[in-house]
């Protein structure tokens, strides 16, 4: 049979994109990624399963060389010539390896998100979400995105990894930068900035070493250069990609979350006097936020053996599958009514931290951080009204805001 075709650059998409997963799910279980020869799971129960399957991975290089491709087009835009600093980043990334090198270094990493560091955040976070607020007051009005998420999440990442504050705005430029990459419809200069951002944010990354080890300190960076493992130092390319992943993924789908939360209740006024009554826990709040409209909407996992089928298609060795967090949220076999926006669900099966060994590292900060920054909202605005300017940010794969402003009374 002839597989519908999921475009996400199309412009129906971009205008209805729930919608277009609603209908797609119900034609079929795997549908075509436009562009690329990549197969796309539409619904929970497949995802779910794809992200624990071990005959998947997020790279292909521990199995079988690239040459071996017959579809060269399967492959990572990155591994084109044209992008050598993004291929020497992603050599090291930590969300693209796979064990023995994923296991190490992950579990080297995880030792700054125990719940007892995280948790030791959650003052901090407030006083950063207090002070926003009290700056923006005067004029009535306040960016979730530009001043408040962003300043908050990167503030808080920065800080645990040891980026200091006149540096915090140059991560955040290059971040944006160099996620373009990762966009299905991304084109060639935008792949082309990605790369040149990658360079620059492997210099900023060189010379907080040099400062490191001139001067060491209580944070993640300081740790990374002294840890050892299997009674070897990470080299300085390790630490370099690590460090840069973790600023990256430590603010981007936290912001997003938080706008997206934001635009949800705002557009759901009864369910933001709920959270206000405190007839719903804020946690559970954050649950169907992710759940509603998560902040990173596909990845993509390689075939690593034969006799891989989902959705009642084989898919070749060599090949990939989209898994499409978006749509399987909102899949009604798993969830009673998954278009309504209701916090009461509190329901924490959904996939937007991802399942398996890439599980999110950083999935207790990023709630801590979205649970702080709903809760004060609650406290101070009895209503939630976002004003003219809201601005959704451009393309698929990262969904946000760049800009949601909000009346403050």
């Amino acid at each position: 049979m002839t597989r519908p075709t999921f475009d996400p650059a199309a412009p129906e998409v971009a205008a209805d994109l729930y919608g277009t997963y609603a209908r797609l799910r119900e034609a079929t279980p795997i549908a075509h990624l436009a562009g690329e020869a990549c197969w796309m799971l539409t619904r929970h129960a497949d995802v779910h399963a794809a992200w624990r399957d071990r005959r998947l991975g997020s790279d292909f290089s521990h199995r079988f060389a690239a040459d071996e491709f017959t579809r060269p087009e399967a492959l990572e835009p990155w591994r084109d010539p044209r992008y050598p600093h993004f291929a020497a980043y992603a050599r090291w990334d930590l969300l693209a390896m796979e064990p023995p090198d994923h296991t190490k270094l992950r579990r080297l990493v995880s030792l700054a998100f125990t719940p007892r560091t995280v948790e030791a955040l959650r003052a901090p976070a407030r006083a950063l979400v207090d002070a926003a607020v009290a700056r923006a007051a005067a004029r009535g009005q306040l960016d979730v995105v530009q001043e408040l998420a962003e300043p908050l999440s990167l503030g808080i990442i920065c800080t645990l990894i040891g980026v200091p504050t006149e540096r915090h705005a140059e991560v955040l430029r290059l971040s944006h930068a160099v996620v373009q990459m990762y966009e299905p419809a991304a084109t060639d200069g935008q792949r082309a900035e990605a790369d040149a951002a990658v360079r620059e944010f492997s210099v900023l990354v060189a010379e907080l070493i040099a400062a490191r080890r001139a001067a060491p300190q209580d944070d993640l960076l300081t740790g990374l250069l002294d840890a050892m493992v299997d009674a070897e130092r990470l080299t300085d390319a390790q630490i370099t990609s690590t460090v840069m992943v973790l600023l990256m993924a430590g603010h981007e789908a936290s912001v997003n979350a938080a706008a997206n939360g934001i635009a949800a209740f705002a557009a759901h006024p009864a369910e933001w006097e709920a959270l206000r009554a405190g007839a719903v826990p804020v946690d559970a709040a954050i649950e169907e936020i992710l759940r509603w409209d998560p902040p990173l909407q596909l990845f993509r996992r390689w075939v690593l053996e034969e006799g891989v089928t989902y959705g009642g298609v084989e898919i070749p060795r060599g090949e990939r599958i989209g898994l499409c967090i978006g749509s399987a949220n909102r899949d009604p076999r798993r969830y009673d009514a998954p278009e309504v926006f209701r916090i009461a669900r509190g329901e924490p099966s959904h996939l937007s931290f991802g399942g398996g060994i890439h599980f999110c590292l950083g999935a207790p900060l990023a709630r801590l951080e979205l649970a702080v920054l709903v809760a004060a909202l609650a406290e101070r605005l009895p209503t939630l009204v976002t004003l003219p300017g809201a601005v959704r940010r451009a393309g698929f794969q990262f969904r946000g805001y760049t800009s949601l402003p909000v009346a403050l009374p």
